[in-house]
């Protein structure tokens, strides 16, 4: 088995391209389907793209500026628990 072409490696693999094709960058990288790029692509933030012929690309430092907009603009906080941790009624 070639370990070049593992899934582990696939994302670094794209990411060490300077350009990416749109089924490359939303499937290959972040693991989304198309429906859900298209809808991203309309959105305010969208990242750039550009068109060669009917083809789609995304430049990788467009693509790593927007993922970094975007993990700024919506930080992950874990949930608390609302729930009282006392035991039994108050």
């Amino acid at each position: 088995m070639n370990t070049e072409t593992t899934e582990a490696n696939l994302p670094a693999q794209l990411m060490a391209k300077p350009v990416l094709s749109w089924d490359e960058f939303w499937d290959g990288i972040l693991g989304l389907p198309k429906s859900t790029a298209e809808q991203v692509a309309r959105d305010a933030p969208a990242p750039k793209f550009f068109m060669l012929g009917r083809r789609r690309y995304i430049r990788t430092a467009d693509a790593v500026e927007w993922l970094n907009q975007a993990a700024s603009a919506a930080p992950y906080f874990p949930r608390r628990n609302k729930r009282s941790t006392a035991k039994g009624p108050l």
